[in-house]
């Protein structure tokens, strides 16, 4: 690798390591545990890298590789696999949203998640409830126990009609965190799927994004309104769909995993570090990439 493509490489993890130093420093973790993750990290990677090139995977090898002392990579080695480590159970509140947003049942005809009746026996016939939704997830939790705690929190609201409705499901007691995983597992397939495609596989990742420098106020705001309108149809659309392939998969024994991430993010940036060539296209100002 030349002494260019490791700038710029360092570049690249820069720019993703801000946001994540930002969270470890807000959540107490500090420097030494993140080394030490590192450590594990780029032995993982490391090792994969030599299994692709079909060489040995010696504890020199990975040393040589990753820059980790030897007695480093022998203790990593001999613990548990980072992958167990990674090992997340679904949290309560985000199995009852995945179900709520995407199976038929709990969701209108625009594909969006339905206000829901709060209880089975006020329902109108055929009309699936809160409690129904609820007991479709754990029978181990009372529905109304949930219910009070989420409308607390804001997770979940009550409409004029009294019926349960999606809120804010990121500010219930530790949906925060987990929130952010979900956020991190889109970031880290999209990385993926970006070097895979560079890499030159035809595994059929779709990868688009649309980047802008120096706008005005008004036209982010209005911009934002657009990602609101048409990408929460779509993205109801497609989990909707992606509800009904999980379905099949565990019928049938399926063993992929699929993700697709969208957000709308502004910053305030100075003047001086953006410069459009006054020669380029508007296709060329505004890169619509990958």
């Amino acid at each position: 690798m030349s002494a260019n493509t490791q700038e710029q490489s360092l570049h690249i993890a820069t720019l993703l390591m801000r946001p994540l130093i930002r969270l470890l420093v807000r959540e107490g973790v500090g420097l030494a545990e993140l080394v030490e993750l590192s450590k594990r990290v780029y032995i993982e990677q490391a090792a994969a890298q030599l299994e692709d090139e079909g060489r040995r995977i010696t504890d020199a090898a990975l040393s040589t590789l990753t820059g980790v002392h030897r007695k480093d990579v022998k203790r990593i080695g001999a613990e548990a696999p980072l992958a167990q480590t990674e090992r997340r159970r679904k949290s309560l509140l985000d199995a009852v949203m995945s179900l709520w947003s995407g199976d038929a049942r709990f969701i209108d005809e625009r594909g969006a998640p339905r206000a829901l009746e709060r209880r089975s026996t006020t329902r109108e016939a055929g009309s699936e409830t809160f409690e129904d939704l609820i007991e479709e997830v754990t029978k181990g939790v009372p529905p109304k126990a949930l219910l009070d705690a989420w409308l607390q929190q804001g997770a979940v609201a009550l409409d004029d009609a009294g019926r349960v409705r999606w809120a804010q499901p990121e500010r219930a007691a530790g949906e925060e965190l987990q929130s952010l995983t979900r956020s991190a597992r889109i970031a880290a397939d999209r990385m993926q799927a970006a070097w895979e495609k560079q890499a030159g596989g035809e595994a059929g990742h779709f990868l688009f994004s649309v980047r802008g420098e120096g706008l005005l106020d008004d036209d982010v705001e209005r911009l934002h309104a657009l990602v609101r309108r048409w990408g929460r149809r779509f993205s109801d659309r497609l989990n909707r769909e992606v509800t009904l392939a999980q379905a099949r998969g565990r019928r049938t024994g399926g063993a992929q995993r699929y993700s697709f991430g969208l957000q709308s993010y502004a910053e305030p940036v100075r003047p001086e570090a953006w410069q459009l060539d006054e020669t380029a296209s508007p296709r060329q100002a505004v890169a619509a990439q990958n």
